[in-house]
């Protein structure tokens, strides 16, 4: 069997590396620093082998930063005051991304849970983690519906954008409702103790990239 380079990575960690990604965003305080951060997670993300949303994120990270320096400048006066706005937010929010793709590609909604619980978290956070965690896997499902449907009816380009968005929208409050509903049955709002089957276990090579993303943001915070 396929083994990782270590061990499978705890929900626990993940969520505090996630948390050294927000401190490290609210940190930083230029591009090096932004570029350092993001690369941290990127590491961490082919150290866990996940080398598709890695080589994604480096695309992303070079892509806006060759837009930002090389394209914008050359462009109308009205492209420069949306886009890059939003290229630079989302480079600045990067780290997080990263960090919370890493906590979802190794971690199943029940362990989350069941790490969530073992952290002594208020049930309402729970309970609203849960139902966005499982939220945004019900719409891309439903983007990939749409889209079959609309190169199966040989739907134009032109409106394709159109009804996604459309589609989408009525689809949007109906995929919510059932969310909640499939988490009322399973006794979400009990407030009795809940139990668990899953047994969360740290292991030192959890601890070990803690301390690593912990000791790197740092340096990089105080570098800046």
């Amino acid at each position: 069997m396929k083994r990782s380079v270590i061990d499978h990575l705890d929900p626990r960690a993940g969520l505090w590396l996630l948390l050294m990604a927000n401190i490290g965003m609210f940190c930083e305080k230029n591009t090096e620093q932004g570029n350092m951060l993001s690369g941290i997670f990127l590491l961490l993300l082919l150290v866990y082998e996940q080398y598709r949303a890695a080589g994604r994120g480096v695309l992303l990270l070079l892509g806006f930063r060759f837009l930002l320096q090389y394209v914008f400048p050359w462009c109308p006066g009205w492209m420069n005051m949306v886009f890059p706005v939003l290229i630079n937010y989302t480079l600045r929010m990067l780290p997080c991304i990263l960090a919370g793709l890493l906590l979802l590609r190794t971690s199943s909604m029940q362990k989350m849970i069941a790490a969530m619980r073992t952290l002594h978290l208020p049930q309402g956070f729970i309970i609203a983690m849960s139902t966005t965690l499982r939220y945004f896997p019900a719409i891309k499902e439903e983007f990939l519906h749409i889209r079959a449907a609309m190169k199966l009816q040989n739907i134009p380009w032109s409106s394709r954008l159109e009804c996604i968005i459309v589609q989408l929208m009525m689809s949007a409050v109906g995929i919510s409702d059932e969310i909640a509903a499939a988490a009322v049955a399973r006794g979400i709002e009990n407030p009795g103790k809940k139990t668990s089957v899953i047994t969360l276990r740290m292991s030192a090579s959890d601890f070990l990239v803690m301390l690593a993303a912990t000791v790197g943001t740092g340096i990089i915070i105080m570098a800046g």
